[in-house]
């Protein structure tokens, strides 16, 4: 199968493209699934780059009236990107239930560190590395969550791989394996060119040390374009993560299990 379950549109700020743009250019290649899964927004506070609160409807509709129109062609999810943080527990509830929202994919750009929210793309010490698993870990137990987005994020932050390193890789793999939730393999990270450390050329993510512990864990891993351009949908980056995930012998699965 030819599937995506990470897919942006306009409406997040950072994108291009209309949700029906992307549904006519997975039609186009092809694809048997297309999840839509834009940066949801909170309704108290705008953490940037996404849609605003009040443009919720507007997304869920646009997803709802792409799936009357193309769904004879191709199956259509309707799915948010989120954060897990334990003051919204309530509201991602609600958008499984009252939203009708289908599914939810685990992106922890930023999580909780005493009642502050820490980016993990601003990440200094490999300690906190392990702070942002045990966020992750929370999130994939609470049951929310149908797929783990780049979860070797914070390797954009360039640390030297380290024992923190190697705890946070394993909490994270051992909470997904518990839970049943996919790892992805991120295409951004692909697009983010080759770095040069001690380690030798590598990409930031997704980073070899990382996916070298996955590749005996069983854990099951999802390949994602994470596309923020109708065109990136299919493109040679996620050709490169489809080889990726072949030479490091992962355990690739099509299509992803919804949870809700």
């Amino acid at each position: 199968m030819l599937t995506n379950y990470h897919t942006h549109c306009s409406l997040c700020r950072h994108a291009e493209g209309s949700v029906e743009a992307y549904v006519q250019q997975a039609v186009s290649d092809g694809f048997d699934v297309l999840g839509m899964s834009d940066h949801v927004p909170y309704p108290n506070f705008d953490y940037g780059y996404r849609m605003e609160f009040a443009e919720i409807w507007d997304y869920i509709c646009d997803v709802r009236e792409a799936r009357e129109k193309y769904g004879a062609k191709l199956k259509i999810l309707l799915g948010f990107e989120c954060e897990y943080m334990r003051e919204y527990r309530r509201y991602y509830e609600e958008l499984l239930t009252e939203y009708g929202i289908e599914y939810l994919v685990l992106g922890q750009h930023f999580y909780d560190i005493s009642k502050r929210w820490q980016s993990a793309y601003d990440i200094s010490d490999t300690a906190e590395c392990v702070t942002y698993a045990r966020s992750v870990s929370e999130g994939l137990d609470t049951g929310y969550y149908s797929l783990l987005a780049h979860p070797d994020i914070v390797g954009v932050n360039c640390l030297e791989w380290d024992r923190n390193m190697d705890e946070m890789t394993d909490i994270i793999i051992n909470s997904a394996v518990k839970n049943e939730v996919p790892l992805e393999i991120n295409a951004n990270g692909v697009r983010r060119g080759i770095i040069c450390d001690s380690l030798g050329e590598h990409y930031m993510y997704p980073h070899f040390k990382f996916w070298e512990k996955v590749a005996g864990s069983g854990a099951e891993v999802i390949i994602s374009a994470d596309c923020h351009n109708p065109a990136l949908l299919n493109d040679s980056d996620v050709q490169k993560c489809r080889a990726i995930a072949r030479n490091w012998g992962l355990n690739v699965i099509d299509e992803m299990k919804v949870k809700k």
